[in-house]
């Protein structure tokens, strides 16, 4: 009966939620009176087959949209003509060439996407494209910072850092995994945001084995040209929901080890 009761409560709150409106699993779960329930809140959307019931309008922090037997692509079309994703605009250099902690914090919802060409039959050039939502980041900023390559002066290995805004900087770390990082700022002023999580994924170095990122990329930018872009697709996120933190593994920097230069999703 509790059960019943819970999913009556989620699809009260849900079936409230105006056009043009979206929600996250947290703050349905907020609604229903318990915050810590979000992932039951998934569930129950998921499970939802009442197609008057708008699902589609709520969204969770690691990229996917909730409900009612729909697959995302579908969801995602409904959002659209709703007002509330747009079709996707790709960040130009310009919104790099920022102060890199606005940077960092700007990139939480904006979606990595991955193209390659995949041959068939030795014949067809079939584009495979991967999205992934960006829920964490760490920022790496100027000379100073003790836990940024740079902090040493300008090296072969992180010359990049000191380049133009909007190219990718990838790095092998432990002679085991390639780390993506995206230059932020002016030219001459090293600064990069680690891309650290995304919904699907967790952790940098797997986010770059799985979209099979290399050093090839290093120096590119960030474009559709080269493969490899991030898009603004109209999530907008309550300052509420951005978490800062200390940065992972960087001990060794002294004062500079807790700095609150990480950004999350807070849900």
């Amino acid at each position: 009966m509790e059960r019943e009761n819970f999913q009556k409560k989620v699809y009260s709150v849900v079936k409230k939620i105006p056009k043009g409106k979206i929600l996250t699993y947290k703050q349905v779960a907020e609604r229903v009176g318990n915050q810590r329930a979000w992932r039951a809140v998934g569930n129950v959307l998921n499970k939802n087959v009442d197609f008057l019931t708008p699902c589609h309008r709520v969204v969770c922090s690691n990229g996917l949209v909730g409900g009612y037997k729909k697959g995302v692509k579908k969801k995602i079309e409904i959002l659209r003509k709703e007002g509330i994703f747009s079709k996707g605009k790709i960040l130009p250099s310009s919104f790099f060439n920022r102060p890199c902690l606005s940077v960092a914090k700007s990139l939480l919802g904006k979606f990595l996407i991955k193209e390659d060409k995949r041959v068939i039959n030795g014949f067809f050039r079939c584009p495979v494209v991967k999205e992934l939502m960006i829920t964490e980041v760490e920022a790496y900023v100027g000379l100073e910072d003790k836990a940024s390559h740079a902090s040493r002066g300008k090296t072969e290995r992180n010359k990049i850092m000191f380049g133009p805004a909007g190219c990718w900087y990838v790095y092998f770390t432990y002679g085991l995994h390639w780390m993506l990082n995206v230059v932020t700022g002016p030219k001459g002023f090293p600064a990069a945001v680690l891309i650290r999580g995304t919904g699907r994924i967790v952790g940098p170095a797997r986010i770059t084995k799985y979209l099979k990122i290399t050093k090839r990329f290093n120096g590119l930018p960030a474009s559709k040209k080269t493969g490899l872009w991030i898009e603004d697709r109209g999530v907008r996120l309550d300052p509420r929901q951005i978490a800062a933190d200390r940065r992972v593994g960087v001990e060794y920097a002294g004062e500079w080890a807790d700095k609150p230069y990480r950004f999350r999703i807070s849900d």
